[in-house]
């Protein structure tokens, strides 16, 4: 085996192992089928499939995988299942989105970046530490999209002298006694502490300290 798998051929070897999951079995047509592609290219590609070893075929029955490319096909199924589930899980997109965005993307990652992958969406499904920054995931996410042209930032995000208008208190912030600001109060920034730890803001006359756990949990929108 001395050719190269291709992101193409990777495809088929990952339909194929689907095909046998689901069905027992791959036809030539079913893959055809599963791939959306036409029967002459679904020969062709077996063909030299079979050439580098990674399965049995036989125009007359069932195409089978040899050993090497069951590990081949476990290695991408298993790639494809994790970068779905990071762009659903992590990132909120939809199953379908995640899993056409993992297909443009599961031959180009190597199993040490699939690895990492796996540890950081444990970490930020699994982990208590980790729920404070799931909560500002979702609600960071659900701002992309909305088809309003309001483009919210993290109060934390604003610029020396820039002006603006509160937008969302974070649910981070819910429970918290009392807060230094309101949805739709006007404020301008004015800079952070030398420690990071606090950010001075203008509302009104008022000059205020605000926390820094505060300052990244509140959506606010610039104004001109």
């Amino acid at each position: 085996m001395t050719q190269r798998l291709t992101a193409s051929l990777e495809d088929y070897l990952e339909a194929i192992s689907e095909l046998i999951a689901g069905e027992g079995h791959a036809h030539t047509k079913e893959i055809a089928g599963k791939l959306n592609v036409k029967m002459p290219s679904v020969t062709a590609a077996l063909r030299q499939l079979e050439k580098m070893g990674y399965i049995v075929y036989n125009a007359h029955y069932p195409v089978e995988l040899t050993a090497e490319g069951k590990r081949i096909a476990d290695e991408v199924v298993r790639r494809h299942g994790v970068l779905k589930n990071f762009f659903t899980a992590v990132l909120g997109l939809s199953p379908e989105k995640a899993s056409a965005t993992a297909c443009y993307l599961e031959h180009a990652v190597d199993s040490d970046t699939i690895q990492r992958f796996v540890i950081f969406s444990q970490a930020i499904g699994n982990r208590q530490d980790a729920r404070e920054l799931q909560v500002f995931l979702t609600e960071a996410m659900s701002f992309l999209g909305g088809g309003t042209g309001e483009k919210p930032l993290l109060m934390s995000e604003l610029s020396s002298g820039e002006r603006a208008r509160v937008f969302h208190i974070g649910r981070n912030l819910q429970n918290a006694e009392t807060l230094p600001v309101a949805k739709d109060d006007a404020i301008v920034c004015q800079n952070f502490s030398l420690d990071r730890t606090s950010l001075r803001i203008r509302k009104g006359d008022t000059v205020l300290e605000i926390p820094a756990r505060v300052a990244e949990n509140v959506w606010v929108l610039p104004l001109p």
